[in-house]
């Protein structure tokens, strides 16, 4: 057979798998459902162990029964997330959501919330030479460049301003102008003082929409529409920071909502937030570059996954950072100053050969401390 045999063959076996993935994924959907019903837990460690090992023992010809396993593992922890995922979703109706800014984060949303709730209706908001990928994607009811904004957010329930700190201060007295007065509207910037304050200002009249600021805990190196995934809020925070006055039930609508993405809601005030966000956010995007520059092409090629992987925010693009810097820097100066100390009493215990184990021990208990938490 030729190229072109084998991948007709290829198509009608992969045809077959997924819909044998989709039986596994109702029946995966049943079992949770009565799981609920009984109190038991979602994940069976145990079942899955025996799964593990009977797919181990079954295994023959070309695969083998490590292969077989890890096979069966990426397929048990992807059902998983469905189930989840299909579960955050039962309480939450199709909406009308706007979504201004569609690079990583807005076309991120945009994936996110069609995977949840394919019933949702999209429109997008973007400058004109940026609308085409969108457009190919499918997910928008309609597009619309920044002088037809206000069509965007016509009968919108949900209007996610997606877009730099500048940019989203600019347009927030606009949004409070064109969005319905029932419309929720929050933001995604890692800032949340300046964002709150602004909106405080543009959402005061009583025809205003609700506006609540928000911060999802995740983002990547690489930004524009075309590195958007519908999986990155999965598992992560998302920051809210509404105040004592706000309207119970649209803050519960918005948490279900964004809890339908997989993403775990955090209730704190802005200055809470701006706090913590210089420790957990903006130290090791400093720390990751400083790392970089230390090490500065001298890995010989051999680098492995400490360097790596610590040096992955180095990637980051300047002008989305220097924004939030600028914003958060009596805090920042005062984390840096903390690092700074760190490293010059290891310093000190290096170059007097003193051993560090009060350091590494200190440091272990913490690092076990912050993964239960998160």
């Amino acid at each position: 057979m030729d190229i072109a045999q084998l991948r007709e063959h290829i198509d009608r076996v992969d045809a077959e798998l997924l819909l044998l993935l989709e039986r596994r994924l109702k029946l995966a959907l049943q079992i949770a459902a009565l799981k609920r019903e009984q109190g038991l837990p979602a994940h069976d460690e145990q079942r899955e162990a025996a799964m593990l090992q009977t797919v181990r023992e079954r295994a023959s010809g070309d695969i083998s029964p490590d292969e077989a396993a890890e096979f069966l593992h990426g397929v048990l922890e992807h059902s998983r997330r469905w189930v989840a995922r299909r579960a955050a979703g039962e309480g939450v109706k199709p909406l009308r959501i706007a979504i201004i800014g569609l690079g990583l984060m807005g076309g991120s949303l945009a994936r996110a919330l069609k995977r949840a709730t394919p019933a949702h209706q999209l429109r997008g908001v973007d400058f004109a030479e940026r609308l085409p990928e969108p457009g190919r994607s499918g997910l928008f009811e309609s597009l619309h460049a920044p002088d037809d904004g206000a069509a965007a957010l016509e009968k919108a329930d949900v209007v996610f301003l997606c877009t730099p700190l500048s940019r989203t201060l600019e347009l927030l007295p606009r949004v409070a102008e064109d969005a319905p007065t029932t419309a929720v509207v929050t933001d995604l910037c890692g800032v949340k003082r300046v964002v709150t304050a602004a909106a405080e200002k543009a959402f005061a009249g009583p025809s205003e929409a609700w506006f609540v600021g928000g911060h999802p805990m995740a983002g990547g190196a690489l930004g524009g529409f075309q590195h958007a995934r519908a999986d990155l809020f999965e598992g992560r925070p998302w920051v809210l920071t509404p105040t004592p006055h706000d309207p119970p039930d649209r803050l519960q609508a918005l948490c279900t909502l964004i809890e339908s993405l997989g993403a775990r809601v955090t209730l704190l005030s802005p200055d809470e937030h701006d706090q913590t966000m210089a420790v957990v956010s903006h130290l090791p995007q400093l720390v990751s570059t400083a790392l970089m520059l230390a090490a500065a092409g001298r890995d010989q090629g051999v680098a492995g996954p400490a360097l790596l992987g610590m040096t992955r925010l180095a990637a980051s693009p300047a002008a989305m950072w220097k924004e939030l810097v600028r914003e958060l820097r009596p805090e920042l100066i005062g984390e840096l100053q903390r690092m700074q100390s760190y490293l010059t009493e290891l310093e000190i215990a290096v170059n007097f050969k003193e051993p560090l184990d009060k350091w590494f021990e200190r440091a272990n208990a913490l690092r076990s401390q912050l993964e239960e938490r998160s």
